[in-house]
């Protein structure tokens, strides 16, 4: 593995640890299901993105991908938590 793979799959690891320590903190301030999913998917997305790319695969292309998904999982959320209902 390059220098470039390990700096990017470990902002990857950074970034999903910072956004799913957020997600469990809004699950304890309000107790609703949304944020509690949401950092599961998370973790779970990060962690298939740093298999895929030590298995071989481009790895910018999985870190983009996961980058992307975490994103519209974390707003998803956001939009269901504030949903009246």
């Amino acid at each position: 593995m390059s220098n470039n793979e390990l700096v990017s799959l470990g902002s990857l690891g950074v970034a999903t640890l910072l956004a799913a320590a957020f997600l469990v903190n809004s699950w304890r301030k309000r107790h609703t299901r949304p944020p509690l999913y949401a950092a599961i998917v998370v973790l779970v997305v990060a962690a298939g993105a740093v298999m895929i790319a030590l298995l071989g695969a481009p790895y910018r292309q999985v870190v983009g991908t996961a980058f992307i998904a975490e994103m519209l999982v974390v707003l998803v959320s956001a939009r269901k938590d504030r949903r009246p209902g």
